[in-house]
């Protein structure tokens, strides 16, 4: 899926010049006729009192959609030719969340080129669009696991893995793993879980809707979507940011339109590259394995077991605490270890009130050598299944602008 797009789009060569220096500024092009917010970076005040501003910049803007913003930012105080920068998630824009979406960079480009030209139509009419270009895409796949407990076990073990990657920290901000230097100009990954970004993101678009942002309201109705939450458990999204440098690298056209082009004469491009691209990655799980177990659902089982409850009805913390301990010992060391820890009479009780959680005595009897069959490859754990990336009940969004623009 096409997760995010950069395009970059410079002015016509005809309202801007460069001086000896090499320095680049507008030619009868006041930055305030733009009609864009504008920053200073120097403050002055004079004698009598009278303040001016100079080192005019524009500071990156969010641009409203019908769902979620753009960002935008006018470059003109810089030693490049005078740029404009938009930035979104296509998908968020077109169908207000990013859980799933097409590779289609034709509709996501549109999308965003028109909200540029409704939000400012002069500064639109001033840019060569002919000579715009692509500074990164995102491309994200997912896996998709049993539960999120499972989902969370393997993330914890991403976060060891390297090969010809450097991962940028052990902080883990909304359950991400990182790879790659993040000054890096050619790639960026991530490992994430869509579940937990999802309903952060959630919280934060109910906060602005509460706020009375009619587009906030709009995402939150879209994310309320129960489908659309229960699509995200136990999903594990891969995301790749190829950046300008990397592509030209890959002899893939970076020209917004020969990119477009490009991508319609091979339907697969975005998935050819993040295959590439995340390679190396893919490569030291190798021969990896990891043993996953499902502690989640065993703790579920007891702590919903009539045989927790004290005499008054309600739920022993104390009782399920035991019992989910006892289970963790009888699975790491055997019923033997059990039984040599406590006395007869409690390791019966325990093993009695386990079954009636649901365990059979012939599972607690043989739990510590079926540990083992939950030692599985890794690769094969996460193997992406790029025919699996839609639900069935997906529909393709329709960009409003791609007639207008064209």
């Amino acid at each position: 899926m096409l997760d995010h797009l950069c395009i970059n789009a410079p002015f016509e060569s005809s309202f801007y010049s460069v001086d000896a220096e090499g320095r680049y500024f507008f030619i009868d092009v006041d930055p305030h006729s733009l009609e864009i917010p504008l920053a200073s970076r120097s403050v002055h005040k004079d004698d009598e009192g009278n303040i001016s501003a100079s080192s005019l910049f524009h500071p990156f803007e969010s641009v409203p959609t019908h769902y979620t913003g753009m960002a935008l930012k006018v470059f003109f105080d810089s030693t490049y030719a005078p740029y404009v920068q938009i930035k979104a998630s296509p998908a968020k824009l077109l169908q207000g969340h990013n859980v799933f979406g097409t590779d289609d960079l034709e509709q996501g480009a549109m999308e965003m080129i028109g909200y540029l030209t409704m939000a400012y139509p002069l500064l639109a009419k001033m840019l060569d669009w002919p000579a715009a270009w692509v500074a990164h895409i995102d491309v994200t796949n997912s896996v998709r696991l049993k539960d999120q407990h499972t989902a969370k076990q393997v993330l914890n073990f991403l976060g060891n893995v390297s090969n010809g990657q450097t991962r940028l920290s052990n902080k883990r901000f909304d359950s991400t793993v990182y790879w790659g230097g993040q000054t890096s100009r050619l790639v960026n990954h991530k490992c994430y879980l869509k579940y937990d970004e999802f309903l952060a993101q959630f919280e934060e678009q109910k906060l602005l809707a509460k706020a009375n942002n009619k587009s906030a309201m709009r995402v939150v109705e879209i994310m309320s979507d129960i489908r659309l939450i229960n699509w995200t458990v136990g999903l594990v999204r891969f995301e790749s940011r190829l950046k300008k440098r990397w592509l030209e690298r890959n002899n893939v056209p970076t020209n917004l339109f020969e990119l477009i082009k490009f991508q319609k004469d091979n339907p697969n491009l975005l998935q050819t590259l993040w295959i590439k691209a995340t390679s190396s990655i893919f490569e030291s799980l190798r021969g990896q394995t990891v043993k996953i177990t499902d502690d989640s659902s065993v703790y579920q089982a007891i702590e919903t077991s009539p045989v927790v409850l004290t005499s008054s009805g309600k739920r022993s913390p104390t009782r399920i605490r035991n019992l989910f301990a006892a289970y963790c010992l009888i699975r790491e060391k055997g019923l033997d270890e059990l039984k040599q820890n406590y006395s007869k009479t409690a390791f019966y009780r325990l093993v009695s009130e386990l079954c009636e959680c649901g365990f059979s005595k012939a599972y607690l009897q043989n739990l510590h050598d079926e540990k083992a069959k939950n030692v599985i490859p890794f690769v094969k754990l996460v193997e992406i299944d790029f025919n699996q990336q839609l639900p069935d009940w997906y529909e393709e969004p329709v960009s409003q602008f791609n007639y207008l623009i064209a």
